[in-house]
């Protein structure tokens, strides 16, 4: 198997050489260059036509959102922001992730040489995971059997008679890829629509409010950070806080903590959907869009089971079909849809269209 070829852009050469040497370790990856600014990046991008790159924000002469930017409308490379944590750098890389970065890491902070071991799992995970999808998306044994299919909507083997009230929550899982999934659905909602929204996207604590004021410059539905204590309400938007989880109450409000799982995966999609699962059951509906693992497998079993509906991203508009693999592996869904038919489903589910 070909080694995946990274392009590493920061404007440090220590942490040039700090990413670099994080991954090489891995035998599947292979660093085939380096950018100290913006500009370098996007020519270096031209010439060695890398598989993924690593892009830092805050550089000189061209800030990573321009070269993202510039990258994204010429070439097909998915970019992976890797940016210090600060209310600039956060603010860029949101920025970057609506440009079409298609995922992003926080900088350890303090001695960067000893605590980027605490990322280099996750940093690795990430360029494999994106570069070998962009790399075979053709020849994946599962993608190919889906891609000459005609998308409308495909049933579970699972499926059964299902419940069909219109839904009070929708709750939405999603990571790698799942901003620019986001700024496709979420518009697409307006004040008519009779339920609230639940935004899990895989994000660094301190980016999500960032994310939110982003998603709501652009929905016509308030995008709010979720914040403990406050209830649900219909024609409204929530995203999970990053570095916690949220859980719908029996009372529908927010409930976050730290509790059930790893903090790479705080936000869980799984935990929001377990509660929903057991506070609305046939009144809930799952959606699980682009991302890396298999966080919202078992969350979406749990929902479906309890007579909730599951739509599932298919491959083919998925940046990374991880998450939507892995619900699609337990057969507890109700449809697989392209990313632009999604909102239209919901719609429909709710009277609406």
């Amino acid at each position: 198997m070909r080694r995946v070829r990274v392009l590493v852009v920061d404007d440090s050469r220590f942490m040039v050489s700090l990413i670099s040497s994080v991954l090489e370790k891995d035998p599947e990856l292979e660093v085939v260059g380096f950018a100290l600014d913006g500009r370098d990046a996007v020519d270096k991008a031209r010439q060695l036509q890398p598989d993924v790159i690593t892009m830092d924000v805050m550089m000189p002469r061209m800030d990573g959102l321009e070269a993202t930017r510039a990258i994204v409308a010429e070439l097909s490379v998915p970019i992976i922001v890797f940016s210090a944590h600060t209310p600039q750098g956060a603010g860029l890389t949101v920025e970057a992730l609506q440009a079409g970065a298609v995922d992003c890491l926080s900088k350890p902070s303090g001695e960067l040489s000893m605590s980027l071991d605490s990322v280099a799992r996750e940093l690795v995970d990430k360029v494999k995971g994106v570069g070998r999808q962009a790399a075979s998306r053709t020849v994946d044994a599962g993608g190919a059997a889906f891609s000459s299919r005609s998308w409308t909507t495909l049933p579970s083997v699972a499926a059964r008679a299902r419940a069909s009230g219109t839904p009070a929550a929708v709750v939405i899982g999603a990571s790698t890829g799942g901003i620019q999934a986001l700024q496709a659905l979420l518009p697409r909602f307006d004040e008519r629509v009779p339920f609230a929204v639940v935004v899990v996207q895989h994000f660094p604590e301190g980016f999500t409010s960032q994310l939110a004021g982003r998603l709501d410059a652009i929905c016509s539905l308030p995008v709010r950070e979720a914040e403990p204590g406050r209830r649900l309400e219909r024609a409204s938007v929530v995203v999970a806080p990053g570095g916690k989880n949220l859980e719908i109450t029996s009372a529908l409000r927010i409930r976050l903590s730290e509790d059930d799982g790893p903090a790479v995966l705080r936000p869980s999609v799984d935990v929001t959907l377990r509660s929903a699962a057991r506070t609305l059951g046939p009144e809930a509906l799952g959606v699980i869009l682009t991302g890396m693992g298999r966080d919202g497998a078992q969350g979406a079993a749990e929902l479906f089971r309890a007579g909730g509906r599951v739509i599932v991203e298919d491959f083919r508009t998925s940046t990374a079909w991880g998450m939507p693999r892995a619900v699609y592996e337990t057969g507890c869904y109700d449809a697989v849809l392209p990313l632009e038919q999604i909102a239209g489903h919901i719609l429909k589910l709710s009277g609406l269209l």
